[in-house]
């Protein structure tokens, strides 16, 4: 009989059982389309060889006024500023104090306690000891206390415990040591957490005294937004404060320091990048009072100065409320207008000058977004995930058709929704999301919506952060590693176990120094309906761009009930004319896998020689 050419529908069908999905495909793993054909995704090396301490939640790069690259990552405990090699922590400094009488040794212990009353420290936040006066403190030296350390407890307001290099000589002693302790900012959680204190559930749910086991307190994970002012970088802290980097300052001491008159708690912050206002969101009905944050309150600063909030008659600072939704979760600024998601609706925010500086407009409902970093403009087409649907908006609002729509959102944590990261591939038109599925707390799996051909592709790969190629060659994105130790670019003392690392993606074909294994699978074809068995003797493979050996499997099973059975595996490389296998089965299907270091494929049009083989 001749040859039969395999026609295989683009994108990843998940809607549909494997029966039903013939002439599709039904599963992969590092793998997109391009042109219509499957292949493996690009692979990744390290971007830099620095650790940053705990969890990426944003990454922007930009260019300074003299050509400069640099990329700034934040993370649930610090900000950092990669630039040409060298990385730089920027976090800002909360507070500095001289403090008298504060360290209590114990003997042969590297613990120190700290007296400060009102420290206003958690524990796992930074803090900076230096100028100690003593020549040693217990037995400690001083050089093993002016040091940056993680703090490792907290015992109320006035005392911390910090771990040193050094063992106490003296136990239980208060030394009148004096020093000068720094604070950075505090940190947040890695992940969304409930508050199980008071009234953190229904009032009489349980008896006095009985922890509770449910909450109706959210605590937000700590997330930054990022934006330019020239060459300067804003950065706004969910939920707390403003900030501006100054690159004049350089790659060294430098810290972030906040904007003075600028709101003091916002969700988000952002810059119109035709008007030049500096614009914060979800924040303070009153400036500089954190207790009247109004998560549905927008304020501006005058245009080309984001140290004035305060509307006057000579300036274009000032104020709106949204009036759908309960609270402003994401913004982004586009060419002609700013998008604003709420929880529930998308508005349009332009600038139409004097006397009221910005329009606001409704676009539409029911279409909410799940977090701050979950949508993306492309070319001033916003693309979004919501609550079980996605969208788009180029003029209108529309959901997107989605063939992997239940596999994502029967299986993704919804109390992890505020982690969903939207990142756009420029190279190849993806949109992905990186999310958290049921089971997990931290991001380990995608979805892509590649929007060129409107197909659709999943896989399983742990990125934090995300943004494309532009101010650097590729793509950069985050990984974090709960079990890494490793110390930063910079020594700190008592460090937690839990790093990122920066990677460049679409860089060669392996995972760092590791195989990048990849696969597709199809779905279940048969012959006359699957009234006859269907025999398979032959396989004539097609590839592009093939190195090292690419597994094919053949697969068949007689009823869409019965478990799958693998009845040929064999290897193809550049030199392969054709594979001779044996499969016999009502349904057939195909699997295209590698799995060592600098294997790389692009499928064609394969051929199957297969025929009727009777109906027992």
């Amino acid at each position: 009989m001749p040859l039969t050419q395999l026609q295989i529908t683009p994108g990843i069908d998940k809607e549909n059982t494997p029966t039903a999905a013939e002439g599709k495909w039904i599963d992969c793993d590092k793998v997109r389309f391009r042109w219509g054909l499957p292949q493996k995704i690009g692979g990744w090396d390290l971007l830099s060889a620095d650790y940053y301490l705990g969890t990426g939640r944003a990454l922007f790069n930009w260019f300074d006024l003299d050509g400069f690259r640099y990329s700034s990552l934040g993370t649930n405990k610090k900000i950092y500023i990669y630039r040409g090699g060298l990385t730089q922590d920027i976090t800002p400094i909360r507070s500095t104090a001289n403090i008298t009488n504060v360290f209590t040794t114990t003997n042969t212990s590297t613990n120190v306690e700290i007296t400060h009353a009102a420290h206003g420290a958690d524990e796992g936040d930074f803090v900076t000891i230096s100028a100690t006066s003593a020549a040693n403190v217990g037995g400690i030296a001083n050089t093993a206390l002016d040091n940056e350390f993680e703090i490792i407890a907290v015992a109320n307001a006035a005392s911390y415990t910090i771990e040193t290099t050094g063992n106490a000589a003296t136990s239980a002693v208060t030394d009148t040591a004096n020093c000068t302790a720094t604070y950075q900012l505090n940190i947040g959680p890695e992940t969304q957490t409930s508050g199980y204190g008071w009234s953190a559930a229904t009032w009489s749910l349980s008896t006095w005294g009985t922890p509770r086991t449910t909450s109706e307190i959210d605590i937000d994970l700590a997330q930054w937004s990022f934006d330019n002012w020239g060459e300067d970088l804003i950065i706004t802290k969910r939920n707390g404060s403003t900030y501006v980097w100054d690159t004049s300052g350089g790659m060294t001491t430098n810290r972030a320091t906040v904007i003075a008159n600028a709101p003091t708690t916002s969700i988000l912050s952002l810059v119109t990048p035709e008007s030049r206002h500096l614009v914060c969101l979800g924040t303070e009905t009153t400036i500089a009072d954190s207790s009247s944050q109004d998560k549905m309150f927008i304020r501006w600063s005058d245009q080309e100065n984001y140290n004035e909030f305060t509307a006057n008659a000579i300036n274009t600072s000032g104020s709106q409320r949204l009036a759908a939704g309960s609270e402003i979760r994401a913004a982004k600024a586009g060419r002609a207008e700013t998008l604003i998601w709420t929880d529930t609706t998308i508005f349009s925010m332009q600038f139409i000058g004097a006397p009221f500086t910005f329009g606001f407009k409704k676009l539409g409902s029911d279409c909410g977004i799940v977090g701050l970093n979950s949508g993306i403009l492309v070319e001033d087409i916003a693309y979004w995930m919501g609550d079980g649907k996605f969208f788009a908006y180029a003029g209108s609002v529309q959901e997107i058709p989605c063939s992997v729509k239940n596999y994502v959102f029967n299986n993704i944590n919804k109390v992890q929704y505020s982690q969903v990261y939207a990142g756009h591939n420029s190279q190849f038109n993806e949109i992905i999301w990186y999310y958290c599925t049921a089971s997990a707390n931290q991001i380990d799996r995608y979805v892509i919506y590649n929007y060129a051909e409107k197909v659709w592709y999943i896989g399983n790969l742990e990125r934090g952060s995300w943004i494309d190629n532009g101010v650097y060659a590729n793509p950069i994105a985050s990984e974090y590693t709960a079990a890494t130790t490793a110390n930063t670019i910079s020594t700190i003392y008592g460090l937690t176990a839990g790093r990122t690392v920066l990677y460049k993606q679409e860089e060669g074909y392996d995972a760092n120094g590791v195989a990048l294994s990849a696969y597709i699978e199809s779905g279940d074809g048969d012959i006359a309906s699957g009234e006859d068995f269907s025999f398979v003797n032959k396989f004539i493979p097609d590839f592009q761009n093939l190195i090292g050996n690419t597994q094919i499997t053949i697969s068949v099973r007689d009823y869409p009930g019965n478990t799958k059975t693998a009845k040929s595996t064999q290897n193809v490389s550049n030199t392969t004319t054709y594979l001779n296998l044996r499969a016999r089965g009502r349904q057939i299907s195909l699997k295209v896998a590698n799995s060592e270091l600098g294997d790389n494929w692009r499928l064609g049009t394969m051929r199957i020689n297969i025929r009727p083989d009777g109906r027992r």
